[in-house]
């Protein structure tokens, strides 16, 4: 892609935050949200063969319920790149390698760069308490989860995009990639299959979104403010694992706190129910 290109999807994804969005450049957002305030009707289906739709003449998005939480997410700021960079109607199927279409490639710099800003990334690195050059596998996959997005897109993001690490250790983080079963174990205590959220006082002004059967972990002793959306283990730290669907609230006796939106597993149908407590 050549750098004007680039840089203009930069400035769109920038103008897009901007106009759409009153959070802060140094810090995350959620596409969900702001494909609402865009006025997109967004629904997850449950169609394995692909990752996500845009259809311009009716205003949708399509997301694969299929699909882990940190790859939704990404296609929906994927998704939302093609409308705001005038692509048109597009559907994303899954490709074992990432596809070379110029169209997908824009919008995946847009993704990339709407969800995590350099100046996002760099900060939250910092309140993690380490540098970039300082990173390990289990330092990225937890700051992808802060970010919302895959351990494979946060680590090309990171490299490629913001070029925040060296090649050397870019190959060094991607060998990971074929063992993240081993980083949920070391901060779980346990092996699991579930998605992992490390949490603390660097995670700021960002809601955790996760499905029931998710787990939430802490160095520190958390309270919990909600209809008994979460149920508590101890291991090698605090363990909580999402049993329903709702909204709660995880605060610690220093004032941290923020929210956590609990979905279904694999959840199905319109963005404005997806947290909705069941019904007995």
């Amino acid at each position: 892609m050549q750098r004007a290109r680039a840089n203009q999807i930069a400035e769109r994804s920038l103008w897009t935050r901007r106009k759409y969005t009153t959070t802060p450049l140094n810090m995350p957002i959620c596409p969900y949200v702001l494909s609402e305030a865009m006025g997109f009707d967004l629904r997850f289906v449950n169609i394995p063969s692909f990752e996500g739709m845009y259809v311009a003449t009716n205003n949708l998005i399509l997301i694969s319920s299929e699909r882990p939480e940190g790859r939704k997410r990404f296609t929906c700021a994927h998704e939302i790149g093609h409308h705001v960079l005038g692509h048109g109607t597009v559907i994303d199927e899954i490709l074992k390698a990432g596809s070379d279409k110029a169209v997908e490639l824009e919008a995946d710099l847009f993704a990339g760069l709407l969800l995590a800003p350099k100046v996002a990334v760099k900060g939250a690195i910092r309140r993690y308490g380490i540098q970039e050059k300082e990173l390990t596998p289990l330092d990225a996959y937890v700051l992808s989860k802060y970010f919302g997005v895959s351990y494979s897109a946060f680590i090309h993001h990171i490299h490629h995009t913001l070029q925040l690490i060296t090649p050397n250790h870019f190959q060094h983080l991607s060998k990971a990639n074929t063992s993240l079963s081993k980083i949920r174990e070391a901060l779980t205590g346990f092996s699991t299959g579930r998605q992992v959220i490390k949490v603390g006082a660097w995670w700021q002004e960002k809601a955790i979104d996760i499905e029931v059967g998710d787990m939430i972990v802490s160095d520190s002793d958390l309270q919990i403010t909600g209809t008994h959306i979460l149920e508590t283990k101890k291991t090698n730290c605090l363990h909580l694992t999402a049993k329903a669907p709702g909204i709660t609230k995880l605060a610690d006796k220093n004032g941290w706190c923020t929210l956590v939106k609990i979905s279904k597993s694999k959840y199905s149908g319109m963005f404005q129910f997806k947290y909705e407590e069941e019904v007995e």
